[in-house]
């Protein structure tokens, strides 16, 4: 779960699932400003998901947030530190609260329940719950933290 400026480095992805939706953050409880999300699931990093906010300037700001986390967040209060997200209902909707922070500084954004957590379970058919590491080839990954593979490059 990491806050990060957007990229502009694109990953080719066999596998990929996207949602746009809207959020609205929340200024004050009469206050709100809408904005559009951008969440993108791609199987080659299936523990998250990249959630691009557009600002009302233009920019964008990027966080990565585990897909787990996101899902809970729908269902229970979940997270801690810089991302947190829980259930509610605003009005007669069902939405899901995400609560984001960098040093300090938070904000608050109200999104629909059910477009997210429709697409959340999408996401759980491209890669199921608990296999994320099924396609890991752990021997390769080990010898690369260990340096074991340093003497078997070229020059």
């Amino acid at each position: 779960m990491t806050y990060q400026q957007r990229a502009s480095h694109n990953r080719p992805s066999t596998r990929m699932r996207s949602l746009r939706l809207r959020l609205d953050m929340i200024l004050s409880p009469s206050i709100r400003t809408p904005h559009m999300a951008d969440f993108d699931y791609d199987e080659t990093d299936p523990l998250t998901v990249s959630v691009t906010l557009h600002t009302l300037e233009g920019s964008v700001v990027r966080w990565i947030i585990s897909r787990d986390l996101l899902f809970d967040g729908t269902e229970e209060p979940s997270g801690i530190g810089d991302v947190r997200l829980w259930p509610s209902v605003a009005g007669l909707r069902r939405v899901v609260l995400m609560r984001l922070e960098v040093q300090g500084v938070s904000c608050l954004f109200e999104m629909d329940l059910m477009h997210l957590q429709e697409w959340l379970l999408e996401t759980f058919q491209l890669v199921h719950p608990g296999t994320e590491f099924d396609q890991v080839d752990w021997s390769a990954t080990v010898a690369t933290l260990l340096g074991a593979d340093r003497g078997h490059r070229g020059s």
